[in-house]
């Protein structure tokens, strides 16, 4: 079963050795299919933190030609688990989640290539609240998150798989 939450903290000269488990999976939003991974330590009973990477691509334009975008973001992200309300096998968690988004963009053919990208799409510093859970059934742990309020938006699933 998943060592999380209120795990030790590890004390070992591996670097993985710090953290608990890692998220890894794919997600569905309206700026391309996001694939994840991240690593995630407990601090405590009821709160945890993580490392994240992720990177999705989508193409945007319509008669006259196309944009094609990618994402390579990295963050960090923070987890209050409740506990209380949802004992193992279930967790559920709520947080923030605070990334950097690098954001590459190119004229993908159509006509003539307009001079400036005139679209809403930016990457940056993003700050983006969070829901999730995770479910245990035997020696599988599903991992879910909906995130909102940036470009981090969307619905992430995957799996959660522990380190010790």
């Amino acid at each position: 079963m998943l060592a999380l939450p209120g795990a030790a903290l590890g004390q070992g000269g591996n670097a993985l050795d710090r953290f608990d488990v890692v998220n890894a999976g794919l997600g569905m939003s309206t700026r391309g299919l996001p694939i994840f991974i991240e690593l995630e330590q407990s601090l405590d009973d009821h709160v945890s933190a993580g490392v994240l990477a992720s990177y999705r691509s989508y193409t945007e334009g319509g008669n006259g030609g196309n944009w094609q975008h990618q994402f390579i973001g990295i963050g960090a992200q923070g987890h209050y688990h409740f506990v209380e309300i949802a004992p193992p096998p279930f967790d559920f968690f709520a947080g923030l989640t605070l990334a950097y988004y690098i954001h590459n963009f190119q004229w993908a053919g159509g006509s003539v290539a307009p001079p400036l990208y005139a679209g809403n799409v930016v990457g940056g510093l993003q700050l983006a609240g969070h829901l999730g859970g995770r479910y245990t059934y035997k020696d599988w742990t599903f991992f879910t998150q909906l995130t909102g309020g940036s470009l981090l938006s969307g619905y992430t699933f995957g799996l959660s798989i522990p380190l010790k």
